[in-house]
């Protein structure tokens, strides 16, 4: 009897744990007229189906489990990239930075960081002046080209190049050409131009990995300048051949997600061409005798100018465009600002340029010991007094970073 009570008691406790949709709606507990067979039944089907969904849930949970272990596993580079640094011992901040002995310095951003290359040396800091890293490049004649996220050190006229995050060495290769040049991509993609035995140039394009994904073999023209859109699917060049005995250039559209030929070729006439840069408005191209703006789709010429005196200096484009011509009668250089149209606005002259910088349409003007900034009209904005005389400037935030004769110093904006 007392086994009989406790059976009945574990099957109303195991019918309360069922929802509503497990019991069927036209019977009660005990089915219809009380029959205990036909309940014993269908509770066998509920419990069969509560054990199938288990199952169902259970192999869910390991599929999703293999997928993110896949997911992880092949983008675990980028995934690790912001923590990776988390755990650096960084040395103390402060400015001035101290430099090392060296015979060259170039100093430039890479995201909100500051570099260094020496001769010997790529050093890396944060925003308060703290060594993040400091490695051995190994190059007799090194060079560099940065973008957010990379910066590419490679031995001009040599074959081996090295890329750098910001806090150590990503990947390395040696060519089997000569490197002319090099251009890092915004974020990871990069172009490594060389000589070629039977062709003026080869143009290699590598991922952030290092490994090849584009190859294009330049026959009759030289390559002068390359850069890649911003989502870097395509990498554009400038190149200089010849034809009927004069010199013609030519700016060129590549897809490299595809082995194929150009996507579009603009001929830009007989120039030599300065800069090359791809902007939300365009490919903008600076030549000795003007500069133009192509349909990044198409090639087509959206707008374009001419120059009548010799071109110094190319500003980036951000916010604005500066060119800086030969002024003569100062025996100085010319600022001058251009629009949308590509038509000059504003200019002003300069005596003594030692460095410029542009950040937010603002051009930053380094002479000596002072430090001058200027808005899109070209009027005096600000001036900065500086405690040493400096021989570069760069703008990272709000802050004007100082190349001096064995010091960096940062005065902020």
């Amino acid at each position: 009897m007392r086994g009989m009570l406790l059976c009945r008691w574990y099957l109303l406790l195991l019918a309360l744990s069922f929802t509503e949709a497990e019991i069927p709606a036209d019977k009660g507990f005990w089915g219809k007229g009380g029959d205990f067979t036909d309940n014993k039944v269908d509770l066998q089907k509920v419990v069969k189906k509560k054990k199938q969904r288990k199952l169902i849930f259970k192999t869910a949970v390991f599929l999703l489990i293999v997928l993110i272990i896949v997911f992880v596993a092949l983008n675990w580079k980028k995934i690790i990239e912001p923590f990776r640094d988390a755990g650096l011992s960084l040395g103390k901040g402060g400015f001035p930075i101290t430099l090392p002995g060296s015979a060259t310095y170039v100093m430039d951003s890479m995201g909100d960081n500051l570099y260094l290359l020496t001769d010997t040396y790529f050093y890396t800091f944060n925003t308060d002046g703290a060594q993040i890293a400091g490695i051995q490049h190994g190059f007799q004649n090194p060079s560099i080209t940065s973008g957010e996220k990379r910066a590419l050190v490679y031995d001009k006229n040599g074959k081996g190049f090295k890329v750098y995050s910001r806090s150590a060495e990503v990947s390395s290769e040696t060519l089997e050409d000569t490197i002319v040049f090099a251009e890092m991509g915004k974020n990871e993609h990069f172009a490594v131009i060389t000589t070629a035995a039977r062709y003026f140039n080869y143009l290699y394009v590598f991922n952030d990995e290092g490994k090849q994904v584009f190859r294009y073999a330049s026959p009759t023209e030289k390559i002068m300048q390359a850069c890649f859109s911003d989502n870097e699917n395509f990498v554009y060049i400038s190149a200089v051949g010849e034809k009927n005995g004069e010199l013609e250039s030519r700016v060129l559209c590549f897809d490299i997600t595809k082995e194929q030929d150009a996507v579009w070729s603009e001929n830009i006439g007989n120039v030599l061409p300065y800069s090359l840069e791809y902007c939300s408005d365009g490919v903008y191209c600076v030549t000795e005798k003007g500069s133009v703006l192509l349909d990044k789709s198409t090639g087509e010429r959206l707008k374009e100018n001419s120059f009548s005196e010799n071109v110094t200096g190319i500003s980036k484009t951000d916010g604005a465009r500066y060119i800086f011509f030969r002024d003569t009668a100062l025996n100085g250089q010319t600022a001058v600002i251009y629009d949308s149209d590509l038509a000059s606005q504003n200019s002003r002259s300069f005596s003594n340029i030692s460095s410029y910088d542009i950040s937010g349409g603002v051009l930053y003007v380094l002479s000596g010991n002072k430090l001058y900034a200027y808005s899109n009209s070209l009027n005096d904005e600000k001036e900065y007094s500086l405690d040493d005389d400096y021989s570069d400037v760069k703008i990272i935030g709000r802050c004007a970073y100082l190349l001096g004769y064995n010091t960096v110093g940062r005065i902020e904006l």
